[in-house]
């Protein structure tokens, strides 16, 4: 019996469709299309576009897939990723969302979330998630029910291209980087295995790039500048990508970069990258498709909707689904009482480690014992509540082992939390002994030195080079000096 599996991966200026079979011989594609879209035609004409070609390939060879998977252009999708102890579900996913209303900058009411868990130590989960606005989902979601498709999950390009490295074996213990490349966005990752270090995207400045990138024929004239300012462009990125890891061990670099993406210009792209960086670059190719590549399939542009198609055929794939039905409202509700337990222990703990190094360990245990004991009224319906305390015990040392590493860290996050604007979010911090530097956005950056300079913990507060202007916001690097409260 043969199961059909449809990949719709769709990105700002074009879309990808992949369509594979998976029979007792194993796995094959089918058919395979991508085309142009242009957004600056408008949202309907762009829609319009989409269900057009959609449902022309579903006719085509009457196509009858089990299941559809879509991902979204990656600057719609938040991306964050972090570790929790090990705990029973209710637990974990009580932790998960504290979590990520901690992680994600938007309210969690007013998004569609997911997340995937990786067990990494018998103690330790490793958790990447994903958010974007509900909105953004609907309207594809709409579009595709014009052509008469339902997706069954609504994934990221993430989750399909590490899956396609998981198909290749290619998921080792060292550092490498995911650099996907569209027509005017780039993405960049850091993995270990399947433990995502950061994920970040940024557009790409270079006009002519496009022209490389959609050009059928690309003439070395305009290849040769392209790749190589392109390689420059992307050099920087991975950089100060790698420079704002703190959690890498010193030292640490990046021993393979993947690639994805890149259009008509990949060939070029991948080598200019490769001389830049002195990094093997390799342009992934799943091991069944180098023996015997259909004629119609692009990897540079069709790869990632590839991948969202083998995700039913892995063993332990990486999966998350941002569809509105797989929401977990009715879970959050099941579970307030365990948050409530969880939100007043993680308070009591961050109240203790502000207050120095001397409330820990037995303080902070009998201060959260006192509090059990007014919660337990309240939560009588609550299953194994011994077992999350356990759990949740293990979270408190957790917590008290970073402020002993660097205990200046909460203190600084909480102070920047109550001294910047709604407008203005950080994207590094770095401390040196009492030295800190601070990068990020913001819509008014000239106010935020009068801002830090009133407070008393962060002293010679001033802009570290030029505030420049980029799509996201004014970015600017800040410089100041710690000096901790007594």
């Amino acid at each position: 019996m043969t199961e059909q599996y449809l990949g719709i991966d769709i990105r700002d200026e074009y879309a990808a469709l992949t369509l594979v079979a998976r029979s007792w011989r194993g796995v094959g594609i089918v058919r395979s299309h991508w085309f142009r879209l242009y957004p600056e035609q408008g949202d309907e004409e762009t829609g319009d576009l989409l269900v057009q070609e959609l449902s022309d390939f579903l006719k085509t060879g009457k196509a009858n897939p089990k299941e559809v998977f879509l991902s979204l252009p990656r600057q719609y999708i938040t991306v964050q990723s972090f570790d929790v102890p090990t705990a029973d579900a209710q637990a974990l996913d009580s932790m998960i969302q504290l979590e990520m209303d901690r992680h994600f900058a938007f309210p969690l009411e007013s998004m569609n979330v997911s997340y995937h868990v990786t067990p990494i130590t018998p103690n330790r989960n490793h958790v990447i998630a994903a958010a974007t606005k509900k909105e953004r989902v609907e309207r594809y979601l709409q579009l595709l029910a014009l052509a008469v498709l339902a997706p069954d999950a609504v994934d990221i390009s993430l989750s399909s291209q590490m899956n396609l490295l998981h198909q290749n074996e290619k998921l080792g213990s060292k550092l490498q980087a995911l650099v996907d490349v569209s027509s005017t966005w780039v993405e960049i990752s850091l993995i270990k295995g399947k433990t995502l270090i950061t994920s970040r995207s940024a557009p790409i400045p270079d006009k002519e790039f496009k022209k490389m990138f959609f050009h059928h024929d690309p003439p070395r004239s305009l290849t040769d500048p392209v790749s190589t300012h392109f390689a420059d462009f992307l050099t920087e990125l991975l950089e100060s990508t790698l420079y704002g890891c703190k959690s890498l061990e010193n030292g640490e670099s990046i021993t393979t970069i993947n690639f994805f993406g890149g259009g008509q210009g990949a060939e070029a792209l991948v080598s200019a990258l490769q001389t830049q960086t002195g990094v093997t670059v390799e342009a992934v190719l799943p091991t069944f498709l180098k023996k015997d590549s259909p004629v119609n399939f692009t990897p540079s542009f069709q790869l990632t909707s590839l991948g969202h198609c083998l995700r039913p055929v892995l063993k332990d794939p990486i999966e998350l689904n941002l569809h509105p039905q797989s929401q977990p409202n009715e879970k959050r509700k099941s579970v307030w009482k365990s948050t409530v337990v969880l939100s007043i222990m993680i308070l009591a703990v961050f109240v203790g480690l502000l207050l120095g190094q001397t409330y820990r360990n037995e303080s902070t245990l009998n201060s959260l014992n006192r509090q059990l004991e007014e919660i337990k009224p309240l939560a009588t319906k609550l299953q194994q509540l011994d077992q999350q305390y356990a759990s949740l015990s293990d979270y408190t040392e957790t917590l008290n082992a970073i402020e002993r590493r660097s205990p200046l860290k909460l203190p600084l996050l909480q102070e920047l939390t109550r001294k910047l604007p709604k407008d203005t979010w950080v994207t590094r911090i770095s401390i040196k002994q009492n030295q800190v530097e601070v990068q990020g956005y913001s819509a008014s950056a000239s106010k935020l030195i009068p801002l830090l300079e009133k407070s008393d913990f962060l002293k010679n507060t001033q802009f570290k080079g030029p505030v420049t202007t980029q799509a996201l916001g004014k970015r600017f690097t800040i410089r100041s000096t710690l000096e901790p409260l007594e």
